[in-house]
């Protein structure tokens, strides 16, 4: 029962799946060489502090591997058909779960103090984030994520007595992929990170897309020498206001997509 979609535009049955169960999994959304060099910048990255779980923001500013997700086009067609033409890359997160980790807690991605759920039920689609996987995850215990089907559009929490790996939900998804594969979903499906069982670091990398007046969330301001070396669609695409109210529709251009 795994939601499988292709690389590139979204097609109505794609679409349907995602409404129902709330996300895609895209097997071949990068390269072998475009996966391998966005390893080596998330190694290089986390290598400060190696063995510990952490999440690191906006290396879309310095490390070229990474800046090509935010547009890449395995994915971007199907960002556009969900969001619109109007949407900014919310935030960029490197993901390291060291070998041997620990399973993660359910959650819905989102505002801790001001859940998304709060404005409707279902819960609006506000965060649409695309995981690219950097490692084997094509097995469980490999550090997979962990999936709660159709949960976005839950009128009620996970109760308290779900424990991950100890009593968990007979109906959770164990999600697995090759490196290069994609994990799209919605901000609302309840998920978790699922325990890393082998002998090496697993590593993702995610991108988070928005509607424009939703503020960034891994970074206080756009670096100026990202924006001005990067292309006109990326740096559309990251929100930089010239007056507050322009992401609320006055006078906000369409970001310069090809068609």
């Amino acid at each position: 029962m795994v939601p499988i979609a292709q690389p590139g535009p979204l097609t109505d049955t794609e679409r349907f799946m995602f409404e129902s169960m709330g996300y895609l999994v895209i097997p071949g959304a990068l390269t072998t060489e475009e996966t391998a060099a966005c390893l080596e910048a998330s190694q290089r990255a986390h290598g400060a502090e190696p063995g510990a779980w952490r999440q690191i923001g906006h290396l879309h500013e310095t490390e070229p591997a990474i800046e090509k997700l935010l547009d890449h086009p395995s994915v971007l067609p199907k960002i556009r058909a969900l969001l619109g033409d109007y949407f900014i890359v919310q935030s960029t997160w490197c993901t390291a779960q060291p070998a041997h980790g620990k399973a993660g807690g359910y959650h819905q991605d989102g505002s801790g103090v001001y859940e998304f759920r709060r404005l409707s039920i279902p819960t609006p689609l506000l965060q649409l984030r695309v995981g690219y996987y950097l490692t084997d995850q094509s097995q469980p215990d490999m550090g997979n994520m962990v999936m709660i089907p159709g949960s976005h559009s839950s009128s009620v929490k996970i109760p308290k007595s779900v424990v991950a790996d100890d009593a968990d939900l007979p109906i959770h998804d164990v999600v697995c992929g090759k490196p290069g594969d994609a994990l799209l979903f919605h901000q609302g499906v309840f998920h978790r990170t699922g325990r890393n069982a082998q002998d090496f670091d697993r590593y993702t990398m995610h991108i988070v897309y928005a509607p424009p007046w939703l503020i960034p969330s891994d970074r206080s301001h756009n670096d100026p020498a990202f924006l001005e070396r990067t292309t006109p669609v990326r740096r559309a695409l990251m929100g930089e206001w010239k007056r507050p109210e322009e992401p609320f529709g006055v006078g906000y251009d369409r970001p310069p997509f090809a068609d």
